[in-house]
């Protein structure tokens, strides 16, 4: 999983369907951090249960800020960090919910 702490993470929305359920579960997402700080390219690796948490894991990920990196003085540089990605596990647990 990521070792990198975001400088800012929204607001995570729990699924309304799941609350009705009441459901809990996981989702493991995976992303790169662009120069400015935003994830790009943000996709889900694993669901448990699938189908149910995905969409709100992939909004609180893409809304995740890290520190905008330095550009590397290479264009291969650049190419080597882009291939970098981030794993992210995103729990969802009723604790809390109304």
């Amino acid at each position: 999983m990521s070792d990198l702490e975001p400088l800012f993470r929204p607001r995570l929305q729990y699924p309304e369907r799941a609350l009705r359920l009441r459901r809990e579960g996981r989702v493991i997402v995976e992303f790169r951090i662009g120069n400015d700080g935003a994830p790009q390219d943000v996709r889900v690796v694993e669901a448990v249960p699938p189908g149910l948490f995905e969409q709100s894991a992939l909004r609180y990920a893409a809304g995740l800020r890290y520190q905008a990196g330095e550009k590397p003085p290479h264009p291969s540089e650049t190419m080597a960090k882009e291939r970098e990605r981030q794993r992210l596990e995103v729990r969802f647990e009723m604790r809390g919910q109304a």
